[in-house]
């Protein structure tokens, strides 16, 4: 038998539980879910602020959660739906892949298309803010051949097949790319536009966090622009606070690897390169990048290690330390799920980092320094988070 389970922030009913409260501490089994979705199909769990959505094999969408804007996507405007819902207007279309900003949504269907809703106070939908300040149905976009999509706190980012990136919305801290006519910030991108120092590079996939966005190209080099408060740009933010041309992360960071896949939290990046290691970097402060390389070795108590992770961030990226191989990741804003092998027949489930809403499934609220299992009743067959929330499929022992 098949189950989800949930834990972390429920303050809009995010976790699909059927009712709304503060946080969830400890794994909890999804009962509510609709008579027309099937746990074993389950491919896909991600979230936003305060909203989550499931995507089946057969490309149906599912949301829940904050839906003050519809960015749950059902047709409906309210506080909260705490029920797992079908997302309407996608009928017809196989949905393959979807994103979640604060507020706001983006799908990819098979075809290439791309489907948003939500909050649009940042243009973040791509759409003339004056003429859609918010959508509760999706709205298709002029975008074909898209191949990866991707939201940040308020601006999207996708990928098309012929290698170019796009994105817009909010664009403050350079997250967007783009200059004006004056060689100024494009603060407020409402329509998509290509990103036109990156043409040529052949980029594959991409990736957002709060404010940065990153682009992992065809040969395994990865392009970061926007915020670099927190080291996320893989440069010293004492020299680089942020940055609107894209810069490249040196090679040597990652071993000398090919980087294979990106995740982004709000202010930290976690890469897999062909080797098998992981590699973190960026905001280090809740504990999300785990220890360094020189405390991967340290048996002492969590209270040591909290003190020894003062540190608030690290921009040069480090090989994320479990000495099991780490087969994904997934990142909420500051913290993470791993599914990890811990024997030729066995997944565990470890999480770390930011840990307010009982978002990394231990039973408490305290912040987690050193990756650990999270104890749940089954073999792990899918993992994913929100901002401050967190789910898992099991096969049930």
């Amino acid at each position: 038998m098949t189950a989800l389970y949930a834990w972390g922030a429920n303050s809009h009913g995010q976790l699909g539980l059927g009712y709304v409260s503060e946080q969830v501490t400890s794994p909890t089994r999804v009962e509510e879910l609709p008579d027309h979705i099937s746990e074993p199909s389950i491919r896909f769990a991600v979230g936003g602020g305060g909203h989550t959505f499931l995507l089946t094999a057969q490309g149906r969408l599912f949301g829940a959660g904050w839906n003050a804007s519809g960015q749950v996507g059902n047709g409906t405007q309210g506080r909260a739906v705490p029920v797992f819902q079908l997302i309407r207007g996608l009928e017809g279309h196989h949905v393959v892949t979807v994103a979640c900003g604060w507020a706001h949504s983006i799908a990819l269907s098979q075809s290439g298309q791309v489907w948003v809703w939500g909050s649009n106070s940042h243009g973040q939908l791509g759409l003339p803010t004056e003429e859609v300040p918010f959508t509760s149905l999706p709205i298709s976009l002029n975008l074909t051949n898209v191949v990866s999509v991707s939201a940040g706190l308020r601006h999207t980012a996708v990928a098309t097949r012929d290698g170019r990136a796009y994105t817009w919305g909010h664009g403050n801290r350079g997250q967007l790319g783009h200059m004006d006519g004056d060689g100024q910030v494009v603060k407020l991108q409402p329509t998509p536009r290509v990103v036109e120092h990156v043409e040529g590079k052949q980029v594959m996939t991409v990736a957002c966090g709060q404010s940065t966005t990153y682009a992992l190209t065809g040969e395994g080099q990865v392009l970061a622009w926007g915020d670099n408060k927190w080291g996320q740009l893989a440069h010293d933010p004492r020299n680089v606070a942020f940055f609107t041309c894209p810069l490249t992360i040196p090679h040597n960071y990652f071993g000398g690897h090919r980087v294979l896949s990106l995740r982004a939290g709000w202010t930290h990046c976690v890469a897999s390169v062909t080797n098998g290691s992981t590699y973190v970097w960026g905001r280090a402060d809740y504990g999300q990048l785990g220890p360094s390389e020189e405390e991967k070795d340290d048996s002492s108590s969590d209270t040591a290690v909290n003190e020894e992770q003062s540190q608030r961030l690290r921009y040069i990226p480090s090989k994320l330390c479990i000495n099991k191989r780490i087969k994904t990741v997934a990142c909420g804003s500051e913290h993470n799920l791993s599914i990890v092998e811990e024997s030729a027949k066995e997944n565990a489930v470890y999480s770390w980092g930011w840990n307010e809403h009982g978002n990394c499934g231990d039973g408490t609220t305290t912040n987690v320094h050193q990756p650990r299992v999270i104890s749940l009743p089954g073999a792990v067959r899918v993992i994913g988070a929100g901002s401050g929330h967190s789910f898992a499929l099991l096969k049930l022992t």
